[in-house]
């Protein structure tokens, strides 16, 4: 018979039989659908966590920022894997323990029996087999909470804008960009997609170049040169290009300046810093590419090293030196600057490897009137003979802070020269040839920074036959200001400019109100005395050391860098300043062989 409902009831139970069966199959329903609501729970569950697992997985392949719900299931992600590494730690040091007990066991078994039981290296194989395992889990799962850390780095929400702001700053320091792939800013090219695209868009990255061109190769080769161009955007470009190629190995197909200046050549109202070195004069330099209406209007430094300059040429050269914001320029070269209209009163820094005489030299300083720095070679005697041409007879003021000067004679050109602002001065003597008479002009140098009244921070002397006592005047005269001092000299001049007398006096000491010793230069911080320096053993020592090491009493400043040539004669000197370098880097000896008599 059926029962409503569609089931088979069995006519021989009784009716409370038939009433319990029902009960059951009630509550054996009513379970059933309570399972199959946590079988749908857990399966959402699990579809959620697989979620989460394939956003995270996405995040970590990229260098986006999560979303508020993105970062909230990284952090319980984070939270479940320190708990495993919780667990994975103490489930390796019980399995650590085990390893010792039965390699324990194994060895007084040993001892006991002679012989090792059957099972015990089945069961140290077994321990270090779990060990293992519980080693390599905790690595894996180390690697993905650091992995999902880094998700949430503060670098991941920086926005765009900074980001690109960061990437300029890391562009290396030199004003030329070397093209590669361990430098910026190919560099953040490699880093993921991201960064990639970012790095491609921001234009300043790509805005400078260093190109070197040999009979062998063109690095970077030009189609990379095209993108880099075509990534720097409309911002001001710097380049430089270093050929060093010989007109008697050159072929015509070769890769040239002139083929590169010629991809350069549209951008001319971009150019901004250049610098363009050439090997051989008479190869084509391709500026008959370039404009000949107008100069690079955005053009502030201009670097040209060349022999000669052909006629050719002039028209551009002209041009380029004629930009009306060019504010830095180099010329080394034979041919005279003074051919081309060079914009000397604009000029600010002016650097020139061509030997001129001291009029000129004058003449230029008086034309260059915002001239900051300059660099000059300087011929005092007429072209010849080796005397000296008459003293002009005004004194020119001048607002240079530093000047490097290369000359054959100083004193005249110190005699007209008055320089209120001057910090830095670099004279070398420009050959080595022994003169008659001293080649130093303590006397008119003295007047000049007595004239001047200017607070020297560095003075350069090379190859000069300045004395010991005329070195100590300079260094009393100097002595509120100087923060470096360079001495140098030929070895074959065997000239002292340093001794005991002039390291002592530089020597710090303790104030002492009876004392008579008064110390000099408090700022000195860089000092280099190379082959110009005969003293007793420890006084050189003694100078450094008091210098070197901070204390009640001592300098404004400590002595942070010593470039020192010595003998091996030395002894005390050199074991003395080996260990100052060992406290604090920054002595740096060159140890070389005594001058043979």
């Amino acid at each position: 018979m059926n029962a409503p409902g569609g089931f088979l009831i069995n006519l021989f139970i009784t009716q409370e039989e038939a009433r319990e069966a029902r009960e059951n199959l009630e509550q054996n329903q009513l379970l059933m659908a309570s399972l199959d609501a946590e079988i749908a729970r857990a399966q959402a569950a699990l579809d959620q966590l697989v979620s989460q697992r394939s956003q995270a997985q996405k995040l970590l392949e990229s260098n986006s920022a999560p979303s508020e719900t993105e970062a909230r299931a990284i952090r319980e992600i984070i939270i479940s894997k320190e708990t495993s590494m919780e667990r994975l730690e103490g489930e390796i040091s019980e399995a650590r323990l085990a390893l010792e007990s039965v390699a324990l066991r194994r060895a007084q078994a040993g001892e006991e029996s002679g012989l090792a039981p059957d099972n015990a290296d089945t069961d140290i194989d077994g321990a270090r087999t779990m060990l293992k395992g519980l080693l390599t889990e905790r690595d894996q799962t180390h690697h993905a909470l650091e992995a999902h850390r880094a998700l949430l780095s503060p670098i991941r929400r920086i926005p765009h804008e900074v980001l690109c702001e960061i990437f300029i700053r890391c562009l290396p320091k030199n004003a030329y960009v070397e093209a590669s792939v361990t430098q910026c800013p190919l560099l953040l090219t490699q880093i993921s997609s991201n960064w990639r695209s970012i790095a491609l868009s921001t234009p300043a990255l790509w805005a400078s170049i260093t190109v070197n061109l040999s009979i062998k190769s063109c690095l970077p080769n030009p189609c990379l040169i095209q993108a880099w161009l075509a990534r720097s955007g409309s911002c001001p470009l710097s380049f430089h290009i270093a050929e060093s190629i010989r007109k008697d190995f050159y072929d015509p197909g070769m890769i040239t300046s002139a083929s590169i200046l010629e991809l350069y050549a549209p951008h001319y109202n971009r150019w901004q810093h250049i610098r363009l070195e050439y090997q051989d004069w008479r190869i084509d330099t391709g500026f008959a590419t370039l404009p000949c209406d107008a100069p690079p209007q955005s053009l502030e430094t201009l670097h040209l090293a060349r022999d000669f300059w052909q006629s050719s040429e002039q028209a551009q050269l002209s041009l380029m030196l004629s930009a009306p914001r060019l504010c830095d320029c180099t010329w080394i070269s034979n041919t005279d600057l003074g051919t081309f209209r060079a914009p000397f009163p604009q000029l600010a820094k002016l650097f020139l490897e061509r030997p001129l005489y001291s009029d000129d030299f004058m003449h230029i300083l008086n034309d260059c009137a915002n001239l900051e720095a300059c660099q000059f070679l300087v011929l005092a005697s007429s072209p010849s003979s080796n005397v000296a041409r008459p003293l002009s007879p005004f004194v020119l003021r001048h607002n240079l802070r530093t000047l490097d000067l290369t000359a054959d004679l100083f004193g005249r050109l110190f005699s007209q020269l008055e320089l209120p602002c001057l910090r830095e001065l670099s004279a070398r003597r420009y050959d080595i040839v022994p003169h008659p008479a001293p080649v130093w002009p303590h006397k008119e140098f003295m007047s000049l920074l007595s004239r001047s009244k200017c607070t020297l921070d560095a003075l350069s002397l090379s190859d000069m036959d300045i004395t010991p006592n005329q070195m100590s005047d300079c260094l009393r005269h100097t002595s509120a200001s100087l923060q470096k001092l360079i001495l140098t000299n030929d070895r074959r001049l065997r000239h002292t400019i340093v001794n005991d007398d002039v390291l002592r006096l530089l020597t710090w000491t303790r104030p002492d109100p009876g004392g008579t010793q008064v110390n000099i230069c408090p700022r000195l911080s860089v000092i280099r005395l190379w082959d110009c320096h005969s003293s007793t053993d420890g006084v050189l020592a003694d100078m450094i050391e008091s210098r070197w090491k901070a204390g009640d009493g001592g300098p404004d400043e400590m002595l942070s860098i010593a470039f020192l040539m010595l003998d091996k004669t030395f002894v005390e000197d050199l074991r003395r300043l080996d260990v100052l370098n060992e406290e604090r880097i920054g002595v740096v000896i060159v140890r070389r062989e005594p001058l043979v008599p």
